[in-house]
This record gives C-alpha cells, sequence and structure tokens, in this order.
C-alpha cells in the first residue's frame, strides 16, 4: 500500500520538506531552533548574519528564503528586531517581543531563555489535535459538498418529477432540503468572500496578525490571559535584572504585539509616573484579578517580588492550557455530530420520498 499514490503520501508527510505554496510562518521548531541560535549568537558576542546565511543553506522553501533575507537585512546594519519584524513570519510575535525587551532593557537573553525554557517543541497538544479535528472536518465536508451537489442536481429533480406525475405530495424533508440548498447557492457570493478572506490571512502575514489581536483577542478571555501571563514574565524579568517596573512597562506598552495590551500598558504606565501604584494600576484595566493584586503587594512588602511573578504567570498560563484541552476534548465530537446531522438530512432527503411513492401505488 505505501507504494501506492507517493505523491499524495509525500505531500501528507510533514517530515519531507516541500516548498511551500504560500509563504507560510515558519513552524514550531523552525522558530525554536532559530530563536535558540540568536541566544547564543547574543550570548558568546558572535556576529548573527554569518550564522544566520550557513543555517538558511540547511533550509528549504519560504524558510530559506527568510533566513537568506535576514541575514542581508543583519547585513545591512539593520537592528535585529526591526529586521525581524521585517521579513515577517520568521518568529512568532512572542519571539520577537521577547528579543526586543531584552535589546530595550540590557537584559541580553532573559526575555529569550524564558522563550525558550517554556516553548520546547512537543508542547501546544490542544492546537496540534484542534488542527487534526478541523483538517478531517474540512476534508470531509469537501466530500459531502460534492455529494450533495449530486444529489440535488441529478436524483433530486427525478423524486420531483415522479412525484408530480403520480400526483403526490412533496414530503417535508425533501422541501426542506431544496430550499436549503437554493439559499445556500444564493449566498454562493458571502462564501467566496469568507474563502477570499481566509486565503488572504493565511497568504498575509500582517492581517493575520490584525485578525488575531484585534479581533480574537476581544472575543476569548484566555487569549488574554495568556497576554496577560506574558506581561507578567516580563516584569519578572526586569525585577530580576534590577532594571525599574515603569522602563519595563514603557517598552511594552511600545511594543507588544497585541493593540489592546498596548492600550492597556500605555494607560497603567501613565498612571504609575503620575505616581498611582502599579499592581492596582494593572487591576483597573483587568491586566491583574484583586487577589493577584493583594499577592504582589504582599510581595513587594516581603521582598519576593520576582518570584511571585513568575508563579503568577505560570498559573495563569497552566489555567489556559487546561482551558484549552478541554475545549480540544469537544471539538472533534462537536464536529462529528454537526457532519451525522447533515447525514441524517440527506438520508431523508432521499428516503422519503421513497416511502412516499410507495405508499403512494399502495
Amino acid at each position: 500500500m505505501e507504494s501506492l499514490f507517493p505523491t499524495f503520501r509525500r505531500w501528507a508527510d510533514r517530515e519531507i520538506p516541500l516548498p511551500a505554496v504560500w509563504p507560510r510562518a515558519a513552524s514550531r521548531g523552525q522558530r525554536h531552533a532559530l530563536l535558540r541560535l540568536i541566544a547564543v549568537a547574543t550570548e558568546e558576542n558572535l556576529p548573527l548574519a554569518p550564522l544566520v546565511e550557513k543555517w538558511a543553506e540547511d533550509e528549504r522553501g519560504w524558510q530559506r528564503k527568510r533566513l537568506f533575507r535576514l541575514a542581508g537585512l543583519l547585513k545591512s546594519g539593520r537592528p535585529l528586531p526591526d529586521a525581524i519584524e521585517e521579513v515577517g513570519g520568521i518568529l512568532a510575535d512572542e519571539d520577537l517581543l521577547a528579543i526586543r525587551f531584552d535589546s530595550q532593557m540590557g537584559t541580553r537573553t532573559a526575555a529569550i531563555r524564558q522563550m525558550l525554557d517554556r516553548g520546547e517543541p512537543g508542547t501546544g497538544g490542544s492546537a496540534r489535535q484542534v488542527r487534526g479535528d478541523l483538517i478531517y472536518f474540512v476534508i470531509v465536508l469537501f466530500v459531502a459538498f460534492n455529494l450533495i451537489t449530486f444529489i440535488h442536481l441529478k436524483i433530486v429533480p427525478v423524486f420531483q418529477k415522479m412525484l408530480e406525475e403520480f400526483g403526490l405530495q412533496q414530503p417535508a424533508a425533501l422541501s426542506r432540503s431544496i430550499w436549503t440548498a437554493n439559499t445556500l447557492g444564493s449566498l454562493w457570493w458571502l462564501f467566496a468572500i469568507a474563502l477570499l478572506v481566509c486565503g488572504w490571512c493565511l497568504v498575509s502575514t500582517r492581517t493575520g496578525r490584525f485578525v488575531r489581536h484585534s479581533i480574537f483577542d476581544r472575543w476569548f478571555r484566555s487569549l488574554r490571559e495568556l497576554h496577560s501571563a506574558d506581561v507578567l514574565r516580563k516584569l519578572q524579568v526586569a525585577t530580576a535584572a534590577g532594571r525599574p517596573i515603569p522602563g519595563a512597562l514603557s517598552t511594552l506598552a511600545r511594543y507588544h504585539f497585541a493593540p489592546s495590551v498596548r492600550h492597556k500598558l500605555l494607560y497603567v504606565r501613565n498612571e504609575v509616573e503620575q505616581g498611582a501604584d502599579v499592581w492596582q494600576s494593572m487591576s483597573d484595566v483587568d491586566l491583574l484579578t484583586a487577589a493577584e493584586t493583594r499577592l504582589l503587594k504582599t510581595a513587594d512588602r516581603v521582598g519576593n517580588r520576582s518570584w511571585i511573578l513568575e508563579q503568577l504567570a505560570a498559573v495563569k498560563q497552566g489555567r489556559t492550557r487546561r482551558r484549552w484541552a478541554a475545549a480540544a476534548e469537544l471539538v472533534l465530537p462537536l464536529l462529528v455530530l454537526f457532519l451525522g446531522v447533515v447525514v441524517l438530512f440527506q438520508a431523508l432527503t432521499i428516503f422519503a420520498p421513497l416511502v412516499r411513492l410507495i405508499e403512494g401505488l399502495l
């Protein structure tokens, strides 16, 4: 069986490097490897451009082109964060923020190492599970769409003609199926626009980033929890390095990838400059809960602020991952249930006219 359809099997094998159809973002492993290379080059005071150029020779597809472009920008004197942002898709938004934070706060690779410690390849099982479920759903839906189209173009008209010749009324299931098909057919332009928008979000990394951070962040509290945890981790890095909290807030307010978080941090920074308590100001913009605010105030008095910030970030991230894991377990049953309803609806579309014809002939 493995010798059959080698081309399609090659497409399905994620371990075989293939040129991408569109400039997809780098994989998790590629991002992790590049981030580690940047950390090692910074810590050992090595020139990064030659290392990236040599690294690009071992890559394939769009990642190879992105790395060569990154090396060229670094050779031209472009700062590393600006070069990574200009290339686009080579690192995640969180990775770029960590690089900028280290560069602005003078913490060398503290934030980068923090990302590496909690971003090892192999994590994110819930995301991979949901992605696999959605791929399965799209494939099955595509096959079902073709079968349903065939039914309504070839079989349903025959049933309608037979029922009309025998003077029988159409079954309710057949009438509803025809109405549904006509309604969906009249809205083809809406589906075409939706496909174009989704395709553009896949092709354009900037548009995809805008959709994720400007729309999804408003709907899903779990994403806001992750952003809050990331802010706490950056503040922990600044505290451990002896950097002032207002300076860290200014850097995050300027460079954070989520617009909503930038606005909140800008408010917090302005309040802190006016003499307000930093933790209470973060609580006012929903970056901290009341209990977390009290805990951080106590930590300031005790003197273990850095440890508490790390623990709070870990708790927020762990809680979000558990929610996502629970939601991921529900995705496949819901999709299968939806497909089952579609199959039942089409089965009634076929068998209800047959039953009506048999009853009419008896």
